[in-house]
This record gives structure tokens, sequence and C-alpha cells, in this order.
């Protein structure tokens, strides 16, 4: 399988060069990014759950489970009388905030790595000098392309501000 490789160093550059693909009507493949884009999963009309995912992890497990670990440990375990005020106070909302969030967030990265099949062991399927530091990549199947819409894409993506055009 090779594939064209269009190397951005910057983001704006990089979702310029994905409209301009884009209204030339070829098919991305994948766009790799050092850190999170969103307005590429827009461009791309890919929908993800884990908004969705992130809400029904806090409202259960982080509400329910932190609210009610809190509460049999203050309450039913070991009742402390603070100041005569009464077990099951308010002064602990600081606590399930911080532990909603807590939970939320390992929820999601874990939800992440398994449906990505990341983690201790897992292959890369892509390798590229850069992609991990300061590199923006769109791939493009070759397999599906002329050699003149190939030359086309590079020069879009080139006025887009590519710094680079590699095939793999």
């Amino acid at each position: 399988m090779k594939r064209l490789i269009g190397v951005f160093d910057d983001d704006s550059k990089l979702l310029q060069g994905i409209d301009k693909v884009l209204a030339a009507n070829v098919k991305i493949s994948d766009v790799i990014t050092p850190f999170a884009v969103e307005e590429v999963l827009d461009k791309l009309k890919i929908k993800t759950n884990l908004k969705t995912a992130a809400f029904f992890y806090a409202l259960f497990g982080g509400v329910i489970g932190i609210f009610l670990g809190l509460y049999y440990t203050f309450v039913i375990d070991y009742p402390i009388n603070i100041g005569g005020k009464p077990n099951l106070s308010l002064s602990f909302v600081i606590l399930i905030f911080v532990g909603t969030i807590l939970v939320t967030v390992l929820s999601i990265v874990t939800t992440f790595f398994l449906i990505e099949k990341k983690g201790p062991g897992a292959k890369q399927h892509f390798e590229y000098p850069g992609i991990t530091d300061d590199r923006f990549l769109i791939l493009i199947e070759k397999d599906s392309l002329s050699e003149e819409e190939i030359s086309k894409v590079s020069q879009l993506m080139m006025d887009s501000g590519a710094i680079k055009i590699d095939e793999k």
C-alpha cells in the first residue's frame, strides 16, 4: 500500500491543505497530528462518541461512585463529629467534583486506548520522523489515484503550506 504524505509544520496550514484536497474530490485516508486538532474531525466528517461516553462516565462513575464512597466513609464506616456538623454535610462537594474529574479522565483514556488498540506491546501502524514532535501529516492512498491526480494533489498541498511531500 503506497501513500502520498503531505508534511506540514503548522495546524492552520494543515487545515488549509485538508480543505484543498477535499475540494479536489480526493479521499484522505488519515491525518496524523502531535496534538488534538478538533477541526480535523469536522472537516473529515468523523463522528466520535467520546464526548457522550465522558458525560456518562462522569454521571455514573464520578458522581454516584464518588458520592457513595464518601457517604460510606463519612457516615457509615468512620463518622467523626467535627465542630458539631452533621456527618453528611456539603463539606465534601469539592471531593466529589475532583473525584468526578479523575474518574472521567481515567475512563476516557482507558476507552480510547481500548478502541484504538494502543498500550504496552502495541505495534505502530505508521511511522514517520517528527510526528510526535511538531509535524502534521495528511495521508492519501496512491492506489486509487492516477499520476496526474497525484501531481495535482501534491501541488495543492505545497500551495497550502506543506513543507514536504513524501511517498511511502
